[in-house]
């Protein structure tokens, strides 16, 4: 058994969009096939679910309502990192918080986000 590399999963957090539309945006982000809330980058398979961890003041990112889990299968790790920062670029371009949480924040846009949510 290999032990998890850097680039094998993203959390990554968005608040400003119901699950539908995020589904949408990261389809559109990243040219994904999609299935259901399902979405597929060559081996990297994307899902847009509702948060079992959202509060309803959801004051931390890690309790926004949306949560996309990317996991990398087998892919390069310029292609996760391509395929993340297209994500939250497309989220802050439309007008919606996201903040990636990876081992390899420092090579995403803004840090993954993070900085623009801190108090």
């Amino acid at each position: 058994m290999t032990a998890p590399g850097r680039y094998d999963y993203c959390g990554l957090f968005l608040r400003g969009a119901s699950q539908e539309a995020a589904i949408e945006l990261t389809a559109r982000a990243t040219g994904a096939t999609r299935d259901g809330c399902l979405l597929r980058v060559g081996t990297i398979e994307i899902e847009v679910r509702r948060n079992d961890n959202r509060t309803h003041d959801g004051a931390d990112f890690p309790t926004w309502p949306i949560k996309i889990d990317i996991e990398s299968g087998n892919a390069p790790s310029h292609q996760v990192i391509d395929t993340v920062s297209k994500i939250l670029t497309q989220a802050w371009q439309a007008g919606h918080d996201a903040v990636a949480a990876c081992d390899y924040e420092d090579e995403l846009p803004d840090l993954g986000g993070y900085p623009r949510y801190r108090d």
